[in-house]
């Protein structure tokens, strides 16, 4: 009997392929959304620094240029916080979609694997039943030599 040869191998190698590139691209956009937290992190702690700058300042006395100068600041440094935030937002929000694309191709593959399993079990009974079946007729052929040499020696 031929060798097993599955009729969608290159599909399934297809797949994994795909699924491959989309596991990188997950772990990129991880990877992008986890710098993205960092910098949200920085900014928030910037603003942190700032405000006990700020009381710290207004508590020794601070002039009203300098008070403005750093209000401004504080504000700016808000700005960025919520810049970040969204940023974050729209990082998470690609991590989601190639969450999909990935949990997609895994979900292809796995049904092509599946599908070849599946034969793989059908071609191996029908192997064994063909190798049964030879067996039985490499035996059948034997007696029935066995038989005519009995029967020439009867005679």
């Amino acid at each position: 009997m031929k060798k097993f040869n599955f009729r969608l191998q290159k599909v399934l190698d297809v797949n994994e392929i795909r699924e491959e590139k989309a596991q990188r691209h997950f772990s990129e956009a991880e990877r992008a959304r986890g710098l993205q937290s960092d910098l949200l992190n920085a900014a928030e702690s910037a603003v942190s620094s700032q405000r006990i700058v700020f009381k710290s300042s207004l508590s020794k006395g601070i002039n009203a240029g300098d008070a403005l100068i750093n209000h401004r600041f504080g504000i700016r440094l808000q700005k960025q916080v919520g810049e970040e935030i969204r940023k974050l937002q729209h990082a998470t929000e690609v991590v989601s979609d190639r969450r999909k694309a990935l949990t997609e191709a895994a979900r292809r593959k796995k049904m092509l694997e599946i599908l070849k399993d599946k034969e793989l079990e059908e071609y191996k009974i029908e192997s064994s039943l063909f190798e049964s079946n030879e067996q039985d007729e490499i035996a059948g052929r034997r007696f029935a030599g066995n038989v005519n040499m009995k029967e020439i020696d009867a005679r």
